[in-house]
């Protein structure tokens, strides 16, 4: 839509063809010589027109060009006005140009000033119709792109809620949760209330911090330590997780679980225990344990971008993923601000 007809070259072929015919009927009718277009329609008369037409619609898209690189500084209508009586004015000059030479060379005598009048006023209409046609393409593209804008941020707004919701829900873990439960209800094992209370803890922390944009690292832990213990009520190796910190920063919401899952549905099944150390250092909180990535499904950090993204908004350290020698470390930044919960 950005490019407008009055470009196209079949429009800039023909276009001048036809109004060059109109405005050689419209002057035969405003001097009462329609008795002409009996004896000789194809007349030189005809032909200048149409020259003529041509002439003027490639100099009102000229002029379109050239009025657009006005400064942007001036306002809108102001630059409006400047084109449309500039516009007018170099096109009544070149009409004005061109009837004079005609007159004198191919006729033999001076144009009146009635026929000058006429001849300016109708050509001056086409371009005084090029530049309306031009204003409103502009009008109507720079609408259209903010319509087509808006709906596609609420587009980006939807998906952006349906994975947070998504997120949030954690559909994959919660039917591993409800097969477990069957598995452990066939067994008559006295295990599976002791499942549904750490499933229950685990999506009241996931649902009541949905709209909080920051934790403390202790309700952060407290889930994360309900999530490990629910882990090992499902086919993974037995995890163990331990914690070393000594204050209670700030954390976003669902950084240490995001992490947890990814680590633990990404490593090796094996009879050994998967060993999960959360440290805190001076300006980070570290989680470590030895990698062992499934083949088919290894740790993969761009599951993490979300989090890290969320992370640029509250501190100019980054989340961190690095390995050394076996082990990996992924370290997220603490933040020390007051909570707005």
């Amino acid at each position: 839509m950005n490019k407008l007809f009055i470009h196209n070259p079949l429009f800039r072929l023909f276009s001048p063809v036809f109004s060059g015919i109109v405005v050689y009927l419209l002057i035969l009718l405003i001097n009462n010589n329609v008795e002409q277009l009996q004896e000789q329609f194809l007349g030189k008369e005809l032909y200048f027109c149409i020259g003529l037409s041509f002439i003027i619609h490639e100099f009102s898209r000229l002029l379109l060009w050239v009025f657009n690189k006005l400064p942007s500084r001036l306002s809108s209508f102001f630059k409006l006005l400047i084109q449309v009586i500039g516009s007018m004015l170099l096109c009544a000059i070149l009409v004005t140009i061109a009837i004079v030479v005609y007159y004198k060379v191919i006729l033999g005598f001076s144009p009146s000033t009635n026929e000058l009048w006429l001849f300016n006023s109708i050509f001056c209409s086409i371009t005084f119709i090029y530049v309306m046609l031009h204003l409103s393409h502009q009008y109507l593209y720079k609408e259209n792109t903010k319509i087509l804008n808006n709906e596609y941020i609420k587009k980006q707004l939807i998906e952006d809620d349906f994975i947070q919701f998504e997120k949030g829900i954690n559909p994959n873990l919660l039917f591993e949760c409800f097969e477990a439960i069957i598995v452990l209800a066939r067994k008559k094992s006295d295990n599976v209330d002791d499942l549904i209370d750490h499933i229950a803890i685990v999506y009241r922390y996931i649902l009541s911090t949905k709209n909080k944009q920051l934790v403390t690292l202790g309700e952060e832990l407290n889930a994360a330590k309900e999530l490990v213990q629910l882990f090992n009520y499902l086919p993974y190796r037995v995890i163990t997780l331990t914690t070393q910190t000594y204050s209670n920063f700030l954390i976003v919401p669902g950084s240490l679980l995001t992490i947890l899952e990814d680590v633990i549905k990404n490593t090796i099944n094996s009879s050994d225990s998967l060993d999960i150390e959360i440290n805190e250092t001076h300006d980070s909180l570290a989680l470590s344990y030895v990698k062992n990535d499934k083949i088919n499904s290894k740790f993969n950090p761009n599951f993490l971008s979300d989090i890290k993204n969320r992370y640029t908004i509250y501190s100019k350290q980054e989340l961190t993923i690095k390995s050394i020698q076996d082990k990996r470390i992924i370290s997220i930044p603490k933040l020390i601000t007051k909570p707005n919960l």
